[in-house]
């Protein structure tokens, strides 16, 4: 698997987007990796085919956008002070852009985003496009809490139900943990819904670990009527620097780890929350 090189940044400027400049800018020096902060300008018509005459007739919008340069300007120049190479990326279009369409042209390897207060999430600055990445990339996506503290990654929670068809995906909050040099804490939250004997999960949960893992781990099993009670649970007996879970698509009948679930978590912890779609490999 391919060394995690490039990290992207939505960023609308705010006090929750400053969050995930701060957090990104500390992970690419931990892993060496290069920023792209990307700034997405919702314009009345299509810029791009304006002469500068025209662009008079829209003060407000050219306004916002000589402030959004600035202000990336800035983040490139903190970027370099701190010894982190990194790029701007500023879209002019009608509300139809797509973070996707980013990830994808940009070869980017983790997004990092930034979430207002406990019930902000669903009112983030990005709206549909969030729920778009966590659902469709099939990278690691992170989440950071507008009044997050944590900068380091240590201990790192997964969250798994050992399906096999999540292997793939496994390995890459793997790689990631191990280049940021964090011991990875697997975790099965054991539901009256989804409910197992305990030996049964851990037969089925070495088996998953021996098939897709590179290292030894062991198994904690917490009792919980619900997913993320467990996880948040664990999380703060741990003293958790971060909690990863695997995503299912939305078109997925599978719902043990919806989207809902991992929406849920990152309303419900202050922990920075590491999403992996399941890949479709």
């Amino acid at each position: 698997m391919k060394t995690m090189k490039k990290i992207l940044i939505p960023t609308d400027f705010s006090a929750c987007a400053k969050t995930a400049e701060t957090y990104g800018m500390e992970l690419a020096k931990q892993i060496k990796a290069e920023l792209v902060f990307l700034h997405i300008i919702i314009t009345p018509v299509n810029w791009s085919k304006l002469t500068k005459e025209q662009e008079n007739l829209f003060p407000e919008t050219k306004e916002n956008i000589s402030k959004a340069k600035k202000e990336l300007n800035t983040l490139l120049e903190m970027a370099e002070k701190s010894g982190v190479k990194a790029t701007k990326l500023l879209v002019f279009n009608s509300g139809n852009e797509k973070i996707q369409k980013f990830i994808e042209s940009e070869k980017i390897d983790i997004v990092v985003m930034g979430s207002h207060g406990q019930y902000g999430f669903k009112e983030h600055m990005l709206g549909t496009n969030t729920y778009s990445v966590l659902r469709r990339a099939e990278i690691p996506v992170i989440v950071v809490k507008e009044d997050n503290v944590k900068t380091a990654v240590k201990n790192l929670i997964f969250a798994t139900n050992f399906k096999e068809e999540t292997g793939s995906s496994f390995s890459q909050i793997e790689k990631l943990a191990e280049e940021l040099g964090a011991k990875l804490h697997i975790l099965f939250v054991n539901t009256p819904t989804y409910f197992m004997e305990t030996n049964d999960i851990l037969s089925v949960g070495q088996s998953y670990l021996n098939e897709f893992g590179n290292y030894n781990y062991d198994i904690t099993i917490i009792d919980a009527f619900k997913e993320e009670r467990g996880i948040l649970q664990f999380a703060e007996k741990l003293d958790a620097d971060g909690i990863a879970v695997i995503t299912f698509g939305k078109s997925d009948l599978m719902q043990y780890f919806s989207p809902s679930i991992t929406e849920n978590l990152i309303a419900m912890s202050e922990l920075p929350v590491i999403s992996i779609r399941k890949s479709k490999k």
